[in-house]
């Protein structure tokens, strides 16, 4: 444990004194849990917004992330009407011949 020297103004003082005296603590308990509390919670957040990082990049099949395949061209817009009119007279068809 390393101890450290702080300059405190007085009215800041005597109202540290005051509110560590009424937590049951001493100025050095309280003033410690403070720096503690303020570092801890930097740390934290870092490191959590970090791994919520690596965990969003490594889901699943997310094109703009190195683990999933890239595709050697996205379809266009045509490319992709003609699909699903091709999937819709394949299934008119089919419901044709169940007719018959």
């Amino acid at each position: 444990m390393k101890n450290v020297t702080i300059t405190l103004d007085d009215a800041v003082a005597i109202r540290a004194d005051a509110e560590a005296a009424s937590r049951g603590k001493s100025v050095s308990e309280f003033v410690s849990e403070l720096v503690e509390r303020e570092v801890g919670r930097k740390e934290r957040t870092e490191k959590s917004s970090i791994e919520a990082m690596e965990d969003f990049l490594s889901g699943p099949g997310i094109p703009a992330t190195p683990r999933a395949p890239a595709p050697e061209r996205l379809a266009n817009r045509q490319e992709i009407y003609d699909e699903r009119i091709d999937e819709l007279v394949r299934r008119y068809e089919r419901s044709n011949l169940l007719d018959r």
